[in-house]
């Protein structure tokens, strides 16, 4: 049973334990807002339920509309990659031994792979739940349909078609209120590093690649175990090039601003264009290279 499941409240007016929705799906009263249940702030659940060690904390995370489940999970994420960057850099700078280094970097590739595994198996729970709502609301639609056409061939008289047509409406509205929350939370999940700007996914892409040229500096150096440096570089690849997916096309399309921007001042150069031209489109094309990292 997902967490969503089971939020449920009592009904103040017909007294029946029903999901934690706005409305009863059985009268249709307005019910008490139920509390939130969220998993403890640095500890989210593994596929099996089990809680990571609370050794993380997370900052305010950006995720609209998802549960504070998943955006401390999701925030979690975020926290264990900085946390491996910046261990990557005091090692370079030789502010910690490679022995420390090496025990901490595991394990931070430990808790990282712990708190992916969970963001898939909550994937797969909502997606399997929000299959089953639409599948249940795709039945309410046909029976309210039904009861229509029974109306109208006289088979239902207009006070029981009304009654019963509202309670189909209210078990509807319910129904599309989770649909509703279960995207928002399955977009949360999809959005890997989502509480950090593109320009800040950037400069950790960028700090990976550097991060990648010491390590390799100091391996030709002998300042580093080649075991290490092995599996280091490997995972720092891998990271770089997670990064890079994530804002692979707004490097494109940067790419492509600043072949404008070239073309813009060759064209000027050539006398096409007049100094009143050239300079308003150049402000245009920098102020739109820089909204692509905002």
């Amino acid at each position: 049973m997902s967490t969503l499941e089971e939020r449920r409240v009592r009904c103040p007016n017909c007294g029946k334990m029903v999901p934690a929705m706005r409305y009863c799906i059985y009268c249709g009263a307005r019910l008490p807002q139920a509390p939130l249940i969220g998993a403890p702030e640095v500890s989210p659940p593994s596929p099996k339920q089990a809680p990571l060690p609370p050794t993380i904390k997370v900052r305010k995370p950006f995720f609209p509309g998802a549960k504070s489940e998943i955006e401390q999970l999701m925030s979690g994420i975020t926290v264990l990659y900085e946390r491996k960057i910046s261990l990557l850099d005091l090692f370079q700078s030789g502010e910690v031994s490679e022995r420390v280094f090496l025990k901490l970097y595991r394990e931070y590739c430990g808790k990282l792979n712990e708190y992916l595994k969970a963001r898939s198996a909550k994937m797969d729970e909502l997606k399997s739940s929000l299959e089953d709502k639409r599948n249940a609301l795709s039945n309410i639609k046909m029976q309210l349909e039904e009861l229509e056409v029974r109306t109208k061939v006289g088979e239902i008289d207009p006070a029981t078609y009304n009654r019963q047509a509202e309670k189909l409406r209210i078990e509807e509205r319910g129904l599309n209120e989770t649909l509703n929350s279960l995207n928002a939370d399955i977009k949360a999940l999809e959005n890997i590093l989502g509480d950090k700007k593109p320009g800040e996914i950037y400069e950790l892409e960028r700090k990976l690649r550097r991060t990648k040229s010491a390590l390799e500096k100091m391996g030709k150096e002998g300042k580093i175990a080649q075991e290490t440096l092995k599996f280091v570089i490997s995972d720092v690849e891998k990271m770089a090039g997670f990064l890079d997916s994530l804002i692979k096309d707004r490097k494109e399309k940067e790419k492509k601003l600043r072949e404008e921007l070239e073309t813009l001042q060759t064209r000027y150069k050539l006398s096409e264009l007049s100094i009143e031209e050239y300079e308003r489109r150049k402000r245009e094309i920098q102020s739109e290279i820089a909204k692509i990292w905002e």
